[in-house]
């Protein structure tokens, strides 16, 4: 009776967490890296990720009087001075993104990864 119980009660579990599985794939967050570039100059990388995959990157190089030029790549991508730097020198976590604020970010819309 007990094995009976307990199998009826591990696939009562099993369903949710299937289910909450589905929903984390859909999931779009974005996380950021930094990286010093010389002279007073600093590139920020915005992460785009999805299912664990980076689907986005948005790259802002600024100077130090906040001008920035902006770049958008669709995949992953790091630009050959950062990589030559090694690890950032600042992080922060993924983020998830509210699908209400999705279409609000041009790194997603520019290459289609959301609607409008």
């Amino acid at each position: 009776m007990r094995a009976v119980l307990g199998w009826g009660l591990l696939s009562v579990l099993a369903v949710p967490a299937a289910a909450a599985q589905d929903v984390t794939q859909d999931v779009t967050t974005v996380r950021t890296e930094s990286f010093p570039r010389p002279p007073y100059s600093g590139a920020t990388y915005y992460l785009y990720e999805r299912a664990g995959r980076t689907i986005c990157t948005k790259l802002a190089v600024c100077n130090k009087f906040d001008q920035c030029e902006t770049t958008y790549v669709q995949g992953a991508f790091r630009a050959p001075e950062d990589t030559a730097t090694g690890e950032p020198y600042g992080t922060t976590p993924a983020t998830p993104i509210a699908p209400a604020s999705l279409a609000k970010h041009v790194c997603l819309t520019r290459f289609g990864l959301v609607r409008r």
